[in-house]
């Protein structure tokens, strides 16, 4: 009997969150569709280009809607369940409000995979894509020419983008600095491409101080091996540019290059691990709604669950800030919210189940 109830209200629950998860992402499509569409149709791209940008975008808006989905979706799928008397029968049979959500549990760990996979494969190739694409097709009058900066391994790099793909540099400046933070050399190329897994430079002027000597030296090309990469080169102008935990990793041994503080990409990576279980957070604090009355009462619980979930999300948000900016350590900033909101839950379930 237990295991039939269960299977019901997963499925029930299941239905209620991915028809909000479907609702809220088209409510996000359309409205940044209203905001890049004169921009689309301006390139000659017609409809055919306003479905790819939209395809596109999609994995991150569903990861953005996924906790919210399934904070409104456990509500209202409770709300619906009290107005038709289930969840009277429910606890008249003795079915606490732990045992309901130990019952549910697989449906936010469904959601946590799918926010998982789609943070760590889709989003940053998605991302990348979006990048290359709308780069290529930006008009020549638009396209605005600005160096860009990375820190690689060996020392900053300057250059300009100079192709949608991250392949081929222009006007690439190289200064190597020694061990201790000195400059020991400085390199100057027309264009940079990416040939073989290095970098081919070309019209080179080397500058490198030996000693107490400077030595000069023109060169029609040379190679240049660095942990600079054509997908980094797409992302550098992007200012939070999605990774994954891997490319986390990578950066931070420094076999990646960033623009960020390491810090920053700490907070991130940590956050990668944590951010899924927003879906379990989201459950614990809509359970309690669950006590809404058949004939309208109730309604100060469903209030209290949703203004947490919120504040849950708001609360994560700015200590992930903070976080990122150096104010707090990188795993606190990442635990913190989900820890403090995971208690508060914890706590309201257990009050409710006693009364």
């Amino acid at each position: 009997m237990n295991c039939v109830l269960a299977r019901y209200l997963r499925g029930r629950l299941s239905i209620q969150i991915l028809g909000l998860l479907v609702a809220l992402t088209a409510l996000m499509q359309v409205l940044e569709l209203l905001d890049v569409t004169t921009d689309v149709l301006d390139r000659g791209l017609g409809l055919r280009g306003l479905v790819h940008y939209a395809m596109l975008r999609t994995p991150s808006e569903v990861v953005v809607a996924l906790p919210l989905a399934v904070l409104l979706g456990t509500v209202s799928a409770f709300h619906a369940m009290a107005r038709q008397h289930e969840i009277t029968a429910m606890r008249a049979a003795g079915v606490s409000l732990g045992k309901l959500y130990l019952w549910l549990l697989p449906v936010p760990l469904v959601m946590a995979a799918a926010h998982f996979a789609l943070s760590q494969a889709v989003l940053p190739q998605a991302e990348a894509e979006l990048k290359r694409w709308w780069d290529a097709t930006t008009p020549v009058e638009d396209i605005k020419v600005e160096p860009l900066w990375a820190h690689t391994r060996n020392g900053p790099v300057s250059f300009e983008h100079g192709a949608p793909d991250g392949r081929s540099l222009r006007h690439v400046r190289i200064y190597e600095l020694a061990d201790d933070g000195r400059l020991r050399g400085r390199i100057l190329a027309d264009a940079a491409q990416w040939q073989n897994g290095q970098w081919r430079l070309e019209s080179v002027h080397e500058l490198r101080l030996t000693g107490h000597k400077l030595m000069r030296e023109e060169l029609d090309h040379r190679l240049w091996n660095s942990n600079l990469r054509p997908d980094d080169v797409t992302r550098l102008e992007l200012a939070r540019p999605q990774l994954s935990s891997m490319m986390l990793a990578d950066t931070i041994a420094g076999s990646r290059v960033g623009t960020q503080p390491l810090r920053y990409y700490k907070t991130v990576l940590y956050r990668s691990f944590t951010a899924p279980f927003g879906a379990f957070v989201m459950l614990l604090l809509a359970v309690p709604s669950a006590l809404a009355l058949p004939r309208g009462g109730g309604g100060g619980e469903m209030l209290t669950g949703l203004g947490l979930g919120l504040a849950f999300m708001l609360c994560d948000g700015l200590v992930a800030a903070l976080g990122s900016g150096g104010q707090l350590p990188p795993l606190f900033a990442a635990l913190a919210a989900p820890l403090l909101f995971i208690t508060i839950g914890l706590l309201r379930v257990r009050t409710r189940d006693r009364l």
